[in-house]
């Protein structure tokens, strides 16, 4: 497991970085495939993305550790994260400032959103890791689905268009099949000693549904009812309880936890006549 007080810079960054980029990539989705321009959400995916860099940048300590941070770029899913987060970020400047000028390009609005998905998918990359048991697997299309529902229902929601797209459900869907897989893998898990002793652990459940209704259930059933801004807060407290719980529920494959497993599984049986 690891400490979650320690990781609130990464919670921070990612936060921002997959909310400014699944507003982009949802943005150029809505302008390609349903014609609705709209300027002010790549401008507001830009300025995420930016906030997220300015965070990257706290963290790392050295502005000069980010142009070093890219050197492994082809090798390493780490630089190719750091790679894709510059383009998507230059991406999603130039298309929000043509599309702010008043002029259409189309052409920079599908670069900008391919960018910024291909960066979703290097966030999932990056802690796609051997020995964390709770990083792998779906874990790996979290940032991808769950950037593009946020993106979706915010684009959808602020348009003024005063109806739902099937795609923006869609993706919805998408995001809230992905996550339960995710919240399957996590909850199979049997709780250790060690596990039991952590906080987090015993509210994993609880964690899990919360990122689940907020970030799916509830604006899905705002959408479908009565188009709502209200969904957009509650979506982005969604992807925020997403991120503190991919932390603080990370869980370690180590040779003490398997031991304590199968302690665990002996201990049931016993329990269970006692009971």
């Amino acid at each position: 497991m690891t400490d979650p007080a320690g990781h609130r810079p990464l919670v921070a960054f990612t936060s921002l970085a997959i909310a400014g980029a699944g507003l982009v990539s949802a943005s150029a989705y809505f302008e390609l495939v349903h014609g609705l321009v709209s300027p002010s959400a790549l401008a507001a995916g830009a300025v995420l993305l930016a906030a997220g860099l300015l965070v990257s940048l706290g963290h790392l300590g050295q502005k000069r550790r980010a142009a070093l941070a890219v050197r492994g770029a082809g090798r390493s899913a780490l630089s190719n994260e750091a790679l894709l987060f510059g383009v998507a970020l230059a991406a999603a400047a130039i298309a929000a400032a043509a599309g702010l000028s008043g002029a259409r390009a189309p052409v920079l609005a599908a670069v900008a959103g391919a960018a910024n998905a291909a960066f979703l998918v290097s966030i999932g990359l990056v802690y796609s890791v051997r020995g964390q048991r709770t990083w792998r697997g779906f874990s790996v299309l979290a940032p991808l689905t769950g950037g593009l529902a946020l993106g979706a229902i915010s684009v959808q929601t602020t348009a003024g268009i005063g109806g739902t797209f099937v795609g923006t459900l869609l993706v919805i869907a998408i995001d809230a099949l992905v996550f339960s897989q995710r919240w399957r893998d996590i909850t199979g898990i049997g709780l250790s000693g060690r596990m039991l002793a952590d906080p987090w652990q015993l509210r994993r459940t609880q964690l899990l549904a919360a990122r689940f209704f907020l970030l799916d259930a509830i604006p899905f059933f705002l959408l479908v009812t009565t188009p709502t801004p209200l969904a957009v807060p509650l979506a982005a407290a969604g992807l925020m309880v997403d991120r503190v719980s991919f932390y603080a529920l990370a869980l370690q494959h180590t040779t003490e936890h398997e031991i304590e497993g199968v302690e665990a599984q002996l201990a049931a049986p016993d329990r269970a006549e006692q009971d």
